[in-house]
């Protein structure tokens, strides 16, 4: 029996084996069909310029602009279980730790682990977020997604299993997702520029048509799509490659994707 043969052979005994554990745990999941939910709630005073951190577990992420200096946060916390009083007991399983300061609040979700499959539930934490427009953000979260809009101060977001979306926003981004696609919309193009990575998904740009930027797009498997704006091509062009100017050129935009295609566009 050659080696094709015997790897083949091998996968064939190993498949009913995952079939099997992959049905257990639907099983076991369906089951977990109650669901509690619990507000937290704060405010903080943020100066000018402040930063406002966010490290979430499990759950999407909104942030909005808000008027004045304060910052407003809303923390929907979810749990199921396979009853109510098992999916009560797993919510006092989430914390929200908190620092703060005038320049900066950060915000981190913990998440204790259960006793067991059947008795706890899964957890989620739910941020709603208002903001002065004007602060820096920093949000990651690991499953779930993360929404922004109407700021114009710096944005850095990163989420493993979810996508980003920005919409009117004015500031420097850096933004990136390993599962899950990034559209952001551009009310400018800030000095600080743009960069934007995605592993599997595609990535979305819109920018002012007269906007002056520096662009260098790279993706691996899928194609560039630049219909509606005008960009002069620089150094090396192809399906998968692009480096060019829009404007005379300006701040430096960045695009990179593995699998799903890159697509500019103007508002």
């Amino acid at each position: 029996m050659n080696t094709m043969s015997r790897r083949v052979r091998a996968a064939a005994l190993v498949l009913p084996v995952l079939l099997v554990a992959s049905a257990g745990c639907d099983i076991a999941m369906a089951g977990h069909k109650q669901k509690e939910t619990a507000e937290w709630r704060k405010s903080y005073e943020l100066q000018p310029g402040g930063t406002l951190e966010i490290s979430n577990v499990n759950g999407k992420i909104d942030v909005h602009p808000a008027t004045g200096n304060t910052v407003e946060i809303l923390a929907v916390k979810s749990a199921k279980a396979v009853s109510s009083d098992a999916a009560k007991q797993a919510l006092e399983r989430i914390e929200i730790q908190e620092t703060t300061s005038p320049s900066g609040v950060r915000l981190v979700t913990r998440m204790q682990r259960g006793s067991g499959l059947f008795g706890g539930g899964g957890l989620e934490v739910h941020y709603t977020v208002r903001i002065p427009p004007g602060a820096e953000v920093k949000l990651t979260t690991v499953n779930g997604g993360i929404e922004v809009t109407g700021l114009s101060g710096r944005i850095t977001a990163e989420t493993t299993n979810g996508g980003i979306k920005a919409h009117d926003v004015g500031g420097t981004i850096d933004a990136s997702t390993t599962n899950g696609g990034v559209d952001v919309e551009l009310s400018q193009v800030s000095d600080g520029g743009v960069k934007l990575g995605c592993t599997n998904g595609g990535i979305s740009l819109r920018l002012p048509s007269g906007a002056k930027a520096t662009i260098s797009a790279r993706i691996t498997n899928g194609g560039i799509d630049t219909s509606g704006v005008q960009i002069d091509r620089t150094g090396e062009s192809s399906k998968r490659r692009l480096d060019g100017t829009m404007n005379g050129g300006g701040p430096r935009i960045e695009l990179e994707g593995t699998n799903g295609g890159i697509r500019i566009s103007g508002r």
